[in-house]
């Protein structure tokens, strides 16, 4: 059996508005109307999986559904983000949760996003709206990355491959803010409803 591989890269195309229009007038097909997210990662108290480059995340996804996923980074000379990736369905969420912390797992991080799903050429599009702000992730083949990107109108040298937690350590530092979760104000999320 082969091992999954996610291969990723973030890049900027505006606010949420602007980066769909794009997204849209670049020929992307949408496969997921806007969602809520909310993701939890989990590590032992020696914090061996942060050490070792992996992440255990539960995503809950607000209808009542989630998804646990495992990731280790892959050494790799791509200018993109690699992992090794596995993920399962989970329901609810909130039990895998709990059956973590009961197991001596510990919270260590948490961010939340709106999450709209594209599909352009054999690449998944996510716009995602954070608190810190609007991001694109493609994520697909090494060769289908770049081509994805071009038709965007973002070139190779614009790619992020960071992850949410480091881009929002960094935005937090910027502004003078102490380290924490990425989190909605008091539940509210940009565009309506409640996070």
């Amino acid at each position: 059996m082969s091992e999954p591989l996610e291969i990723e890269v973030k890049i900027r195309l505006g606010g949420a508005g602007e980066a769909r229009k794009r997204i849209l007038a670049a020929g992307a097909v949408p496969i997921r109307e806007r969602h809520f997210e909310d993701n939890r990662i989990f590590d032992n108290k020696e914090r061996e999986l942060s050490r070792r480059g992996a992440l255990l995340r539960v995503r809950a996804t607000g209808d009542g559904m989630g998804r646990l996923t495992y990731k280790e980074k892959v050494k790799s000379d791509l200018r993109a983000k690699v992992r090794r990736e596995w993920e399962v369905e989970v329901q609810p969420p909130e039990a895998l949760v709990r059956i973590l912390s009961m197991s001596g797992f510990e919270e260590t991080y948490r961010y939340q996003k709106y999450r709209t799903v594209f599909r352009l050429e054999g690449c998944h599009i996510d716009l995602d709206e954070t608190p810190m702000g609007c991001f694109v992730e493609i994520e697909g083949a090494a060769d289908a990355i770049p081509r994805a990107a071009r038709l965007l109108g973002v070139p190779e040298e614009a790619f992020i491959t960071e992850d949410y937690r480091s881009l929002h350590r960094t935005w937090l530092d910027e502004r003078g803010l102490p380290p924490g979760d990425m989190l909605y104000p008091d539940g509210e999320a940009p565009g309506g409803g409640t996070a």
